[in-house]
């Protein structure tokens, strides 16, 4: 400021940068003063910045209003006093408008050491380095694993578990589309269970993402994918659905469309997070990188919504993976017949309409589905002293008790105590906590029989190998 007559000595644009408490105007001042004194009030950067959303809508030159105010603003919370409030202050000044409808306040990212990431701190992840070693998308599913306002903390495992997900989908889209050439659906045309419990599945999934998009909650539709894709889709309604993929049946049809159904709107979902995985994906389908990122968003089909498919294809699938868990832990390969299963239930009705799948899937001769409990009988097969006891406590006579166990039947033996309590071997008597036995369960009609129960609605299931 000239000390004369207080004009404004602006430096040219050849002179910048410039700091007024040391830098001195190079010519006098039009009065012909050459005493100034420095401006001493200066804006942060922030300040500066603020402008932006005007800028981008080339404020104030025509056609500014088509791009102003803006839809959204994304930032970090350790701005919000000065890029939000800084923003909101100078747009509202200059238009009379806000300057966004919406704003996002997303978290920091942590080090795995507990501290906010910085350089100063030396516990800097480099992007690069996890995208060399797992890709971007993995890096971009553990970055939406967060919701509006919190931190997030970076761990290895999470970048590994994200490139897992994305191996396990991408290896059941392999199996999918290898097994997608034939007749295939345009819609539903058999009754099947399990395909109409996927399928309103898939649509409650498409209501809960949207929804949760909507909210910016990115870890909430980050979760429902995840889970969806991972246990619904790849461990359930896949495993459910190979033998109508090997085997030319009536549904058949159906299954590839219900299977290519539900991998085009997951990945639709999942591209706003996983871009070139959903992407590449789509690709082997035939579609267009068009029609998944600009296509438009996938609708609800609410007429596929049910309640009452996924509480009947709950029951299905409870069934089947009892019955896999069951083969697995007995040795039995997945493809060996089982003889017979009996399925006692309350919801007979029910559990009879994905017959055909829990029959196929787990490879069961014959399947009937009975109300009530299985009518069984117990009978002991073995028979084991517990020298550790009869030794010590019978001494000179415990032979004749080893002996006496040796040459008795278990059943003899085992209904003995049932009856009395105790055996008595020459005035000597044993209880059961002298023996160990072992037995098996007998069906009414007399077939060695196991008896399992499903772990989510307890259904009880008799086996006969």
């Amino acid at each position: 400021y000239c000390d004369d007559c207080g004009e404004i000595i602006l430096p040219s644009e050849d002179q910048l940068p410039v700091d007024p408490t040391v830098d001195k105007p190079a010519t006098s001042c039009s009065c012909g003063c050459t005493s100034f004194t420095p401006e001493v009030d200066v804006l942060d950067t922030w300040m500066d910045s603020s402008i932006t959303p005007l800028t981008v809508a080339n404020w104030p030159h025509d056609g500014w209003k088509n791009l102003y105010p803006s839809t959204l603003r994304p930032q970090g919370h350790d701005i919000i006093r000065t890029w939000a409030f800084y923003t909101t202050m100078r747009c509202y000044a200059l238009t009379g408008d806000k300057p966004f409808d919406e704003l996002v306040i997303n978290g920091m990212v942590f080090g795995e050491d507990g501290h906010k990431m910085s350089k100063s701190l030396g516990n800097v992840i480099a992007p690069e380095e996890v995208i060399g070693e797992y890709g971007a998308d993995s890096l971009r599913l553990w970055s939406a694993n967060s919701v509006p306002g919190s931190d997030v903390p970076f761990a290895w495992k999470d970048i590994k578990h994200a490139y897992k997900f994305l191996r396990k989908f991408w290896n059941a889209f392999r199996f999918i589309n290898m097994n997608l050439e034939g007749d295939m659906s345009s819609q539903l045309t058999q009754d099947n269970i399990i395909d109409k419990w996927i399928l309103s599945k898939l649509n409650r999934l498409n209501e809960n993402v949207t929804q949760a998009f909507e909210e910016y909650n990115f870890a909430k539709a980050e979760q429902n994918i995840y889970n969806f894709v991972w246990h619904d889709f790849c461990d359930e309604y896949i495993e459910a659905v190979k033998y109508r993929l090997y085997e030319d049946t009536s549904s058949t049809a159906d299954a590839r469309y219900t299977l290519k159904t539900v991998i085009e709107t997951v990945l639709k979902l999942m591209a706003p997070i996983t871009p070139f995985f959903s992407d590449n994906v789509n690709s082997y389908l035939g579609n267009s990188s068009y029609d998944l990122h600009n296509g438009g968003w996938p609708e609800v089909d609410t007429g596929l919504i049910s309640d009452e498919a996924e509480i009947v294809g709950s029951y299905a699938i409870d069934i089947i993976d009892e019955l896999r868990r069951y083969k697995s832990s007995h040795g039995i390969a997945l493809n060996q017949l089982l003889s017979t299963v009996n399925i006692y239930t309350d919801n007979t009705g029910d559990v009879e309409k994905a017959i055909d799948d829990i029959k196929n899937t787990n490879k069961v001769e014959k399947i009937d589905v009975l109300s009530g409990k299985p009518s069984l009988h117990e009978k002991v097969t073995k028979v084991e002293p517990v020298m550790s006891k009869i030794g010590p406590e019978f001494k000179q006579d415990a032979k004749k008790i080893i002996d006496y166990i040796a040459n008795t039947s278990p059943e003899e033996i085992a209904g003995n105590l049932e009856e009395n309590g105790e055996v008595v071997v020459d005035n000597v008597a044993f209880t059961s906590e002298h023996i160990t036995t072992e037995s098996e369960l007998l069906s009414k009609t007399g077939q060695k029989v196991d008896v399992v129960k499903t772990p989510e609605y307890g259904i009880l299931l008799e086996i006969q190998v």
